[in-house]
């Protein structure tokens, strides 16, 4: 059968593809992919295959948009290549690599593969990376003796890998002793140089390192924070941001791998990666995003939220303004790179908590504008993000998704019967949670919450919505389910077992979920 140019299979997904989804596109600049193989097996008794360790580490650095924040790429994997794993390390030596942080990054790593090389029980993708997960909880004790940077940054993976496949309760104990990890550390006092005058390559290496993982940890500690509903335990750094400066910085170098991106391994046509600048907005977000923190969480003789209208106006003029300050390339119009359209994302997930507390006010009562209907807005913008990153790339490896969709979806439910229009945004987010259900368990029993809310309040749902209430999960539906609370993060969603006085005989919700959902859902 005669095969038109267009029509070649080769052609379709080569070149249309990468037209329309990189438009920035360096085809000049070569990504010399086969040079790409590090020692990693000498940091872990998982594999000794340096090539899949390898194929392992670029895909963290390429789809990873959380955790690469608290590690500076450059001298890690400087350590990694250098260091003997078996070697102490020396009093005042700073070391961005060890066993456990190695193996607590490739468990998350294994997140954003259906390799079965990585799972620990064959055709069980459910199990990918508990390997290494498991390796890295039995060298913690080992490494956790002293205050350790390295231990600091794993324990922060290994929260994001227990969200996303293991244990919640885990997840949140590896966060807590993150923090108080973090803390001990003390970055702030750990002084180097990037002055050539006075500091060696190594040390102005590790001053910009340090920089970059300070403001990561800051960054990092507010996405976890703003989902639990609590006030930021990482405070700003007193650290200069050294990682912006374009006469220094690494991050501006056409040499350092940082500099360009490429949806590895679909295509190795790189664009640059605006890691720098996506960064900076991140920062700035983290400002904002303590102050609203502050204002939601206010303190014993503090000022109720429904009560400080015009400091909520104030929080979200600002963050609308840091919206459209950003770079061309950035802006929500022309944004192709993920970790921008994540950004874009997160900054309306923050607005839609922020109107929480003014439901049921009035466009009279509370100002320029309806708190409720703008509120519905920003979760059809939160929609329009998660189907624009799922039209350019796709929704089931990125676990963070499962939380955006839970928040789009709990947030106009119960306004599907007055307001139709929400019916997209209400589709579209079951919709996102059962393509993510096909590599997360966890994105399921959210969608089994959803469908509790809906029969505990006898809503009439469309018979298109019905469709998808009733099919998508009924494997699950048909085994004994045990009661849940489920617990929506700002990039995780956090599943255990309720308490006694918890149990209805139904999933329950807590957490971000409740709050996100109108008033009368609750907690069940």
């Amino acid at each position: 059968m005669r095969c038109f140019r267009y029509e070649h299979p080769e052609y379709v997904f080569e070149n249309s593809w990468r037209d329309t989804q990189h438009r920035y596109a360096e085809n000049s600049v070569f990504v010399d992919l086969p040079g790409y193989t590090l020692p990693i097996s000498k940091w872990t008794t998982v594999s000794n295959d340096d090539t899949l360790l390898s194929h392992l580490l670029l895909l963290f650095w390429t789809w990873d948009t959380i955790g690469n924040r608290v590690i500076d790429r450059i001298m890690f994997e400087e350590d990694l290549k250098t260091l003997n794993p078996n070697t102490p390390s020396q009093p005042n030596e700073l070391r961005f690599c060890s066993p456990f942080l190695i193996n607590a990054l490739l468990a998350v790593s294994c997140v954003y593969t259906t390799n079965q090389a990585t799972f620990l029980l064959s055709n069980d993708p459910n199990t990918r990376g508990q390997a290494f997960a498991r390796e890295a909880a039995r060298l913690l004790p080992l490494e956790d003796t002293s205050p350790s940077l390295a231990v600091a940054q794993g324990l922060a993976l290994m929260n994001t890998y227990e969200a996303a496949l293991g244990n919640g309760e885990t997840a949140l104990s590896y966060h807590s002793r993150m923090q108080a990890r973090y803390l001990a550390l003390r970055l702030d006092n750990v002084r180097r140089s990037t002055d050539a005058a006075i500091a060696g390559a190594r040390q102005r290496r590790e001053a910009h390192a340090l920089s970059w993982i300070s403001w990561g940890f800051y960054v990092w500690d507010w996405k976890l924070m703003h989902g639990l509903c609590r006030r930021l335990s990482i405070k700003k750094p007193n650290r200069s941001k050294t990682w912006q400066d374009e006469a220094t910085s690494p991050l501006c170098s056409k040499d350092n791998p940082d500099y360009w991106w490429f949806p590895y391994p679909v295509s190795v046509v790189p664009q640059k990666s605006m890691k720098r600048e996506i960064f900076a907005a991140e920062c700035n977000l983290a400002e904002i995003t303590e102050q609203v923190l502050e204002f939601l969480i206010s303190l014993e003789d503090g000022i109720a939220p429904r009560c400080n209208i015009e400091r909520a106006l104030e929080l979200y003029t600002k963050i609308v303004k840091w919206k459209f300050s950003f770079p061309e390339r950035l802006k929500v119009e022309n944004v192709v790179l993920p970790a921008a359209i994540v950004l874009h994302l997160t900054a309306e997930l923050i607005i839609i908590s922020m109107l929480r507390p003014f439901a049921g006010l009035s466009k009279e009562d509370f100002g320029p504008f309806d708190p409720v209907t703008t509120s519905y807005a920003h979760a059809s913008n939160a929609i329009s993000a998660i189907w624009h990153f799922r039209a350019l790339y796709t929704l089931r490896n990125e676990y963070w998704m499962i939380q955006a969709s839970s928040v789009c979806a709990f947030r106009v439910v119960l306004a599907i019967e007055s307001s139709p229009i929400q019916l997209e945004t209400f589709v579209k987010a079951y919709q996102a949670l059962a393509e993510l259900g096909e590599s997360f368990p966890v994105a399921k029993d959210v969608m089994l919450s959803i469908k509790s809310v809906v029969k505990k309040q006898r809503l009439r749902v469309p018979s298109c919505a019905q469709k998808h209430l009733s099919n998508q999960v009924e494997d699950k539906e048909d085994s004994v389910i045990e009661p849940t609370v489920v617990k929506i993060l700002d990039h995780s969603v956090i599943v255990k077992k309720a308490d006694l006085e918890d149990y209805t005989g139904q999933l329950t919700l807590s957490g971000l979920l409740s709050s996100m959902a109108p008033i009368d859902i609750g907690p069940d």
